[in-house]
């Protein structure tokens, strides 16, 4: 043959390839470097790809909102999450998108973000997340190949774009979620709240959330009313019977037992049905 075949863990992107030849995003690098199936995904066949690019400076700047040390980037590189942040920047989309338009995106995290555009003169481009002020961006750039430029990447330096926690998703669904909100804010579930929220070092969670007709469900059952819930001793029990340690797609359920936050006596059954997952305490 009159070439060499590169696997694909060997291979580098288009995308990869602008991040690494860029004096801004050396931190960047070094996370997708340190998560190489994030970096793998990237692969120009897999595209294209339209990414959100924070420089170094916006590592630095978000570290506080994620309860890290000012200068302490490598204990970012070391959360659990790390793969899920990276993945947010990623958007999910059939085609490179340059320029941003407004509206909703999904990512290949599989959450969204949102564009906004303001009508100056020189119009702002922002991705929101978890923080409402979204991150800024300052410039954008086709990449790949010559004359196949499939990819878009957008440069931010004011923060990282990071998903929205557990808790954050909860608190802005209320008319879904406030007894579960109501519940975590209570005394005694503050390591739990803290837990599914950013500054939780990096630690996965799923949860079973139940909502607020479920809550009216279980407290007709019993006789008695939301503020005799809040004031159970078991509450915080309770809760934590809905948490397992660990991100567990539906998709990726098995039949079986599993241990919750309830600790080793708490454990859930779970059902695997063609669409649907059974829980069952």
């Amino acid at each position: 043959v009159a070439g060499v075949f590169l696997p694909l863990s060997a291979a580098q992107s288009a995308v990869f390839t602008h991040i690494e030849g860029s004096a801004d995003h050396a931190t960047l690098e070094s996370a997708l470097n340190k998560v190489t199936a994030v970096k793998d995904a990237l692969a120009d066949a897999n595209g294209p790809f339209t990414m959100v690019a924070p420089t170094d400076a916006a590592f630095t700047a978000a570290l506080p909102e994620l309860g890290i040390a000012a200068a302490d980037a490598a204990t970012l590189l070391d959360r659990a999450d790390l793969g899920e942040i990276l993945k947010y920047q990623v958007l999910s989309t059939t085609e490179k998108v340059n320029p941003l338009t407004a509206g909703d995106i999904t990512t290949v995290q599989g959450m969204t973000a949102t564009v906004t555009v303001s009508s100056d003169a020189t119009p702002v481009t922002k991705v929101v997340g978890s923080n409402s002020d979204g991150v800024t961006i300052s410039s954008s750039a086709d990449v790949g190949t010559s004359g196949n430029e499939e990819h878009a990447v957008h440069v931010c330096t004011d923060r990282i774009l990071l998903p929205k926690p557990v808790y954050q998703v909860a608190s802005e669904a209320t008319s879904t979620f406030s007894t579960l909100v109501a519940a975590l804010d209570t005394a005694g579930l503050e390591d739990v709240k803290t837990g599914l929220g950013l500054q939780n070092g990096g630690a996965l969670h799923t949860v079973f959330a139940p909502t607020n007709d479920a809550f009216a469900a279980y407290l007709a059952a019993r006789g008695i009313d939301s503020d005799t819930l809040l004031a159970d001793g078991e509450l915080a029990n309770i809760v934590k019977y809905h948490i397992l340690a660990g991100k567990v797609m539906a998709a990726d359920v098995a039949t079986g037992e599993v241990d919750t936050l309830y600790g080793a006596a708490g454990k859930l059954s779970l059902v695997k049905g063609t669409s649907t997952v059974t829980v069952d305490g």
